[in-house]
């Protein structure tokens, strides 16, 4: 081995972690839905997804996906068209997506947490006048869809694919025929999945034929900055993250299953959670409800091989009591991402799952939309060990490095930066939005073009990544101080009394002051004498301009429908502080 440079683009030491064979093999000239088939073609028997305990073969997979290919030709959907998508995951999601694949139209999944206002814009901008609507999310899209001016809607019944016992018990089959009964518009046509099915054309099909880079997939960036911009996938990116898992420390294999539990709005929940298993025989359980409660359920009903969701989902589980007496032992690929995880919660985490037999301590990992979805991940490959706080190293084809973000200079080893990524999985560019993309990516003078992340963190001398925080997640203080909270967080979480902190920048009486929300592992009679310990911590540690000024106790903390921490919710709270200043003169 050759001596090391010091930066990890030209040295990429994580590389010693993949097979030779592996790193050898290219990538496949082919689009996504042909990738599924080929695989699964000698496999038809096997099962492909469950849904509420019903069974869906490769063979009736690839059924449905040909009768709704039919039915998009049908109603007269194009190559390069865009199909939007309103829905949870359904089989009908899946069907639609990959039937989009087979005719080179694009599969657009729109957030339907999305206000009212993003909804409307993202809809009007792709052109299409028709949505499909799971019917569960109508009456929350429905004003939207008026103020799109869509012309068809077609209802899909998150009870369609159930079994008839469950869908009789539940009650829900009843919602789309309530829909279909509802004024609308005159000029909107509004039709159940199984008219939609009755219009497909019966003549010979013949799929797009494959073009590199050509898109397939949309997904949405949040919105939280500013407006929420569509994120296109190619066929080629997507089946760089199906390749990814074409390695010997992959658990998964046939008859494993993968409890999917991202909302498939989000690049992780389509294509990590769905596409990249089925395309490895691994079947998928199908999950529409993306919630901690659900999640508990689904482990010990289903008690899955693999499953990714976000750590917050984890650390409920981990912490409730009905699943103190779960039964883990099936359990290959317990994965988690999308937060950042203290050193002390990934500890608890891991005690949970080897106390109830799974087969391997929480593997970490770390993506964005904009990249495809996995940027790097912990694994059990022969010779890697996770490290607390990292979050693995990069996928198959995958460079990651810290810049400077002012100068653009690569930073060596251990140096904190930006991190960029450069990815074959990437994004072929925002939707409309030349603009956006070209600020996204920086092209560096070797040709290289990287991802810029937005996230503050390093790379180490083994390949590990390390990420602190979001480059936004900063203030600048009365004394002109730009400070990083994330580093503020880390200096509170050294007090073991706390499971969880977040700091937040807010106006006060004109006035930057920085306060903090604070969880505990148990509660204390003494909160006053607790936060004095936090605050001689913070200023032991830190500038006194950087000390949070007050203090929030909380049970727990507000979750965004994503999973993640609902900052925004934080900054509205304005009662319930322990002001620090009083405590002084008390």
């Amino acid at each position: 081995m050759s001596e090391l440079t010091g930066y990890p683009s030209i040295d990429k030491p994580w590389l010693k972690f993949f097979e030779k064979e592996l790193l050898e093999k290219t990538l496949p000239k082919r689009t996504v839905f042909q990738t599924i088939y080929e695989n699964n073609k000698d496999y038809l028997r096997d099962t492909a997804l469950i849904y509420f305990g019903a069974k869906i073969s490769y063979d009736k997979l690839f059924n449905n996906i040909e009768m709704v290919t039919k039915a998009l030709i049908g109603v007269g959907v194009q190559q390069g068209e865009v199909v939007n998508l309103c829905t949870a995951a359904t089989p009908e999601a899946i069907y639609l997506m990959l039937a989009c694949n087979r005719i080179g139209a694009i599969a657009n999944f729109i957030n339907p947490l999305f206000s009212k206002e993003q909804m409307t814009d993202r809809l009007r901008e792709t052109g299409s006048q028709r949505v499909f609507v799971l019917d569960a999310l109508y009456q929350k899209v429905e004003d939207s869809l008026k103020d799109a001016n869509i012309t068809e809607i077609i209802i899909i019944s998150v009870a369609g694919s159930m079994p008839f016992f469950v869908r009789t018990v539940s009650g829900v089959g009843k919602t789309t025929r309530e829909i279909l009964k509802r004024p609308f518009s005159e000029n909107t046509r509004i039709i159940s999945w199984n008219d939609f099915l009755q219009r497909g054309k019966e003549e010979y099909l013949e799929d797009a034929l494959y073009k590199e880079e050509t898109s397939a997939i949309m997904v949405y960036s949040s919105g939280s900055t500013g407006a929420s911009k569509g994120i296109v996938l190619t066929n080629d990116g997507i089946n760089a993250t199906i390749a990814n898992y074409e390695r010997d420390s992959f658990y998964g294999k046939r008859t494993d299953t993968f409890l999917a539990m991202i909302p498939v709005w989000f690049s992780t929940g389509i294509v990590l959670s769905i596409l990249m298993p089925i395309a490895h025989g691994v079947t998928v359980i199908l999950e529409p409800v993306f919630s901690k409660e659900t999640f508990a359920k689904d482990l010990k009903k289903y008690r899955p091989t693999m499953t990714l969701t976000a750590t917050s989902l984890w650390l409920y589980v981990a912490t409730a009591k009905e699943t103190q007496n779960i039964d883990l032992s099936r359990m290959n690929y317990p994965s988690t991402g999308g937060e950042k995880i203290s050193e002390q919660d990934e500890k608890i985490l891991d005690n949970f799952l080897l106390s109830h037999h799974a087969k391997s301590k929480l593997l970490k990992g770390y993506g964005m939309c904009e990249l495809g979805s996995e940027v790097c991940g912990t694994t059990v490959a022969k010779g890697y060990s996770s490290k607390p706080l990292g979050v693995g190293y990069p996928v198959l084809g995958a460079t990651v490095s810290a810049f400077d973000p002012i100068t653009n200079r690569e930073l060596k080893y251990g140096e904190h930066g930006e991190i960029r990524v450069c990815s074959p999985a990437k994004m072929k560019g925002y939707f409309k939005n030349p603009e956006a993309t070209s600020e996204y990516f920086w092209t560096d003078e070797n040709g290289m073009t990287w991802g810029c992340t937005g996230d503050i963190g390093y790379v180490d001398e083994d390949g590990e990544v390390f990420i602190l925080g979001r480059k936004t997640d900063s203030a600048t203080l009365e004394n002109g101080d730009h400070v990083y909270l994330f580093d503020i967080e880390d200096v509170i979480l050294r007090d073991l009394n706390l499971s969880g902190c977040k700091v937040i920048a807010v106006e006060d009486e004109g006035k930057t002051v920085l306060v903090a929300h604070i969880t505990l592992r148990q509660a204390t009679e003494d909160a006053t004498k607790l936060i004095r310990q936090i605050d001689k911590l913070c200023h032991q540690s830190l500038p006194d301009a950087h000390c949070p000024v007050r203090y929030k106790i909380r049970d727990s903390f507000p979750v965004h429908p994503n999973g993640k921490r609902d900052v925004g919710a934080l900054k509205q709270e304005k009662d319930g502080f322990i002001l620090v200043g009083k405590m002084k003169n008390e």
